[in-house]
C-alpha cells in the first residue's frame, strides 16, 4: 500500500478528519488531501509527524522509506534503515550537531563582515553604482531576508554599505537607508545587537535625508526593535507612538510599501507595549497594523504577518489559549514570506510550551526548522527549546534532544 493510502487508512482508523491533521501537523489541508490521492511527493517530517499524531507505531515511516527510500528527515546522514522514528534522531543526532556548529561559525563570519562595512577600519574610497543597478541589488537583498537566508544575505550587505555610504541624491539615500534597514534587521537576527545599533543610527540618517515615508517608517522600527531588546520597553513603545503621530498625518496619499513599512512599525511596538502590560496600547497598534495591511503588498505586510504579532503579544500577556486561536485564524500558507512564516511557527510553538502541550510544541519547531533553519537557531526559539527540555527531564518527546543539538542548545 502506497504512503497516501497508508495515511488515509490510519487517519480513517482512528477517526481523524483532514482538518484536525492539518492542525495538528502544520500542513495545509490541500496539501495532505494531495498527498492521499497521490498528486503530491511527501516530505519524511509528514510521515515524522503524522505517524505520531494517528498513533501508526512507526508503520506510516517505514511505508515513506519503502516508497521513497531511507532518506532521513532534514537531510541528515545516517545509517541504517530508519524505521522508527525514536531510533533514527539518536543515530542521526552526532551528525546534525556537526551542522548546527558549522551554522554559528557562518553566522559569526557574516557579523563580522557586515561589522567591517560599517566601521571600516579606514575610510573607505567612495564606491559608486549606477542607480538602476543598486535598486536591483537592493530589491534582491529584500527578496533574501524574507527568504530567511541571512548568512548569505550578510555578503551582499557588506558591498553594498560603501555604496550606500556614498549615495548623496535622494533616491540614492532612499536606497541606502533600506541597505541600512536590511543591516540592522540581519544582525538583529544574527543576535549582535551592538551592530544592529550602529547600522540603525546610519539608517536613521539615510532615512531624513530622503524624506521617504517607508524609509522613515522602517528606521523608526528598527530603533523600537533594538529598544525592546535591551528590554527598555517603554521607550521602544513610547517611539512607536511619536513615529505614529508623526507619520499618521502623512500616509493618505502614501505609496502602498510605506503602508506596509508603518503597519510592521506598529506590530513591533505591540510587542513592547505588551511587556507593559499596557493591553489598551498593544491591541490599539495591531487594529492599526490589520489597517495598515489593507493597503500594503502582501509581501511587505500582509494580514498574516499581522497575525504573527497578535501571536507573539497574547504570549506576552499571558494568554497562551488565544495566541493559539490567533494562530488558527488564518493558514500559514497565506503568510507570503519564509521569515514571518516560520515566526508564526515558532510562536505557536512557545504557545503550545507555555500551554503544557509540549509535543505539538516539539512538531511545530520541527516545521519552523524545515522552513527556516536560521530562525529556530534565534535567542526567542532556543529558549523554548530549553523550556521543553526542563519540562522533558526524561527525554520523552520524540525529537526534542536532537533538535536541540542543531540549535547548539546545551543538553
Amino acid at each position: 500500500m502506497a504512503f497516501g493510502e497508508q495515511l488515509r487508512h490510519w487517519r480513517e482508523r482512528r477517526k481523524v478528519s483532514l482538518s484536525v491533521l492539518a492542525q495538528a501537523t502544520h500542513y495545509s489541508k490541500g496539501y495532505l488531501s494531495r498527498v492521499e490521492r497521490r498528486q503530491r511527493s511527501p516530505e519524511r517530517l509528514l510521515a515524522e509527524l503524522a505517524d505520531d499524531v494517528l498513533g501508526a507505531d512507526g508503520r506510516l515511516i517505514e511505508s515513506w522509506v519503502s516508497e521513497f527510500g531511507p532518506q532521513p528527515m532534514l537531510g541528515a546522514s545516517a545509517g541504517g534503515e530508519a524505521t522508527k522514528r525514536r531510533t533514527f534522531l539518536k543515530s542521526a543526532s552526532t551528525a546534525l550537531v556537526t551542522g548546527g556548529l558549522a551554522e554559528l561559525d557562518r553566522n559569526t563570519d557574516a557579523v563580522a563582515r557586515l561589522r567591517d562595512a560599517l566601521i571600516p577600519n579606514a575610510p573607505a574610497e567612495s564606491a559608486g553604482m549606477a542607480l538602476p543597478k543598486f535598486s536591483r541589488a537592493v530589491t534582491r537583498a529584500r527578496r533574501d531576508f524574507t527568504a530567511a537566508r541571512y548568512a548569505g544575505l550578510a555578503d551582499d550587505l557588506a558591498e553594498l554599505i560603501p555604496i550606500a555610504r556614498a549615495a548623496t541624491e535622494p533616491a540614492g539615500q532612499t536606497l541606502a537607508a533600506q541597505v541600512y534597514h536590511l543591516a540592522a534587521r540581519t544582525l538583529i537576527k544574527l543576535s549582535a545587537p551592538p551592530y544592529a545599533w550602529v547600522a540603525a543610527h546610519q539608517g536613521e540618517q539615510a532615512a531624513t535625508a530622503s524624506a521617504d515615508l517607508r524609509a522613515i517608517a522602517e528606521a523608526r522600527r528598527n530603533m523600537v526593535s533594538l529598544f525592546h531588546r535591551a528590554a527598555d520597553y517603554g521607550k521602544a513603545r513610547d517611539l512607536t507612538a511619536r513615529a505614529a503621530d508623526m507619520l499618521r498625518t502623512q500616509l493618505a496619499g502614501a505609496a502602498p510599501q510605506a503602508w506596509g513599512a508603518y503597519g510592521a512599525l506598529m506590530s513591533t511596538g505591540a510587542i513592547a507595549a505588551a511587556r507593559m502590560e499596557d493591553r489598551h496600547s498593544a491591541l490599539a497598534m495591531l487594529e492599526e497594523a490589520t489597517d495598515a495591511a489593507a493597503k500594503a503588498p502582501a509581501l511587505v505586510l500582509s494580514a498574516g504577518h499581522v497575525v504573527t504579532y497578535r501571536i507573539g503579544v497574547s504570549i506576552v500577556l499571558g494568554d497562551a489559549g488565544m495566541a493559539i486561536e490567533h494562530a488558527r485564524s488564518i493558514s500559514p500558507d497565506d503568510i507570503p514570506t519564509v521569515e514571518r512564516r516560520a515566526s508564526y511557527y515558532t510562536g505557536v510553538a512557545e504557545a503550545y510550551t507555555l500551554w503544557g502541550k509540549t509535543d505539538r510544541a516539539v512538531r511545530a519547531l520541527l516545521v519552523a526548522e524545515k522552513i527556516a533553519p536560521a530562525e529556530v537557531r534565534r535567542s526567542g526559539p532556543r529558549r523554548v527549546i530549553e523550556d521543553l527540555l526542563h519540562q522533558d527531564l526524561h527525554s520523552n518527546l520524540s525529537g526534542l534532544r536532537a533538535l536541540a543539538r542543531r540549535a547548539s542548545v546545551a543538553l
